[in-house]
């Protein structure tokens, strides 16, 4: 009997040891993995617009945006960016976006946080 409980005891650790990594994410784990330049200026095009293109405008671009919101141009982008709702939903403090996807990396999140404090510029 007390082989059998050892056993138990054994099995339920080792099986909480293993299921605690389950739902890490590497961009929280890592959060300074690669190089991220978020010194001078963040511009729409250079800065911003590449990272919409990458996590976005698949479901925002300007021919069907989803809950009306178009992040595929700066006019539309600029809208959500100005009124804070691009930063909330983006570092999910809002509907969290992507839906259905990983939180943006710490890195794209400082871009947009330095952009949309800049005033979110068409530059």
């Amino acid at each position: 009997m007390k082989n059998i409980i050892r056993l138990t005891t054994i099995i339920f650790l080792f099986s909480f040891t293993l299921s605690g990594c389950y739902y890490d994410k590497e961009n929280e784990l890592y959060p300074t993995k690669g190089n991220c330049d978020t010194i001078g200026v963040m511009t729409y095009s250079g800065s911003i617009a590449p990272i919409m293109v990458a996590n976005c405008n698949i479901c925002h671009s300007a021919g069907n945006p989803s809950g009306s919101v178009v992040t595929s141009n700066y006019d539309g982008l600029s809208i959500v960016a100005k009124t804070g709702q691009l930063w909330a939903d983006v570092n999910w403090e809002g509907d969290p976006m992507p839906k259905g996807g990983d939180k943006l990396s710490v890195c794209d999140l400082a871009k947009i946080k330095k952009w949309v404090d800049a005033g979110s510029p068409n530059n």
